[in-house]
């Protein structure tokens, strides 16, 4: 029978907009689970997960292209920064879901699990659920 274990991911960002590599701290919860998946998601709107290779530069080149995508204009909600903040929180999303194999992360060969900080720095959860094979 599957047991599903909460645990939670503290982290602080330090600039406004960020790309945080989690994966070392998600390989150490899964650590010792031959089998399943572990679910992440970000309790936050102002941030998103998701899950890309990090070779040279590639971080930097996705945030840039994403902070493209928030036109200049006057908005109804709040200031222009925030409203892209949340904008783009809703594009990436806030959730990953990532199978266990052996005690690991059942990642390709490059890929990581980054956090991506949209209006910091900010004090960001992530909340993990693994859903392990007893």
């Amino acid at each position: 029978m599957p047991t599903t274990v909460p645990l939670t991911i503290e982290l602080q960002t330090q600039s406004a907009t960020e790309v945080v590599d989690i994966t070392a701290r998600v390989e150490a919860l899964v650590a010792g689970a031959t089998g399943g998946s572990c679910h992440l998601y970000l309790r936050h709107t102002t941030a998103g997960l998701m899950i890309m290779t990090w070779e040279a530069g590639v971080p930097e080149d996705i945030m840039d292209i994403l902070q493209t995508l928030t036109p200049t204009r006057d908005y109804r909600h709040d200031k222009p920064a925030h409203v892209a903040a949340h904008f783009l929180s809703a594009l990436v999303g806030p959730s990953v879901h990532v199978p266990v194999r052996d005690g690991k992360l059942a990642l390709g060969e490059f890929q990581r699990i980054v956090l991506m900080e949209f209006e910091g720095p900010r004090r960001r959860e992530i909340e993990a659920r693994l859903l392990a094979e007893a």
